[in-house]
């Protein structure tokens, strides 16, 4: 994916946390120091969505297995589940505590099975069912 005019400068701008790609779809999925998920097209590099997400950085992103729904983590110490094709908020909770003003590091789907994990800088792993 390559940015161009104005993404580049959007880009360039912020702190970008992570960076992840749809397991069906040609779809860039970037995680920003601003509160912001943003979404690019892989064919044209245009930036297609943007959206506050959180009440901090947002920093690790996760796709299901299915591409369905998009997980992301905060320093603002929640998880959101999010409709990948509404952009919508669906669930939402509290995970880790924060520590040096930091909180979650990083969050994953199980690849066959009902399960979440998330990594905090409180130094713990959590899996939820």
């Amino acid at each position: 994916m390559v940015l161009s005019g104005g993404d580049l400068e959007n880009a360039s701008s912020c702190q970008i946390n992570r960076v992840i790609s749809h397991p069906t779809l040609p779809i860039t999925i970037t995680a920003h120091e601003d509160r912001h998920i943003k979404f690019y097209d892989n064919n044209t590099g245009k930036l297609i969505h943007s959206m506050v997400a959180h009440l901090d950085a947002v920093t690790s992103l996760a796709v299901d297995p299915n591409g369905l729904y998009l997980m992301s983590g905060s320093h603002d110490c929640s998880i959101r589940l999010w409709n990948l094709e509404s952009k919508t908020c669906i669930q939402e909770f509290t995970a880790h505590r924060k520590k040096s003003d930091e909180s979650i590091h990083d969050v994953a789907f199980h690849p066959s099975k009902c399960y979440i994990a998330s990594a905090g800088a409180d130094a713990l792993a959590k899996v939820f069912v």
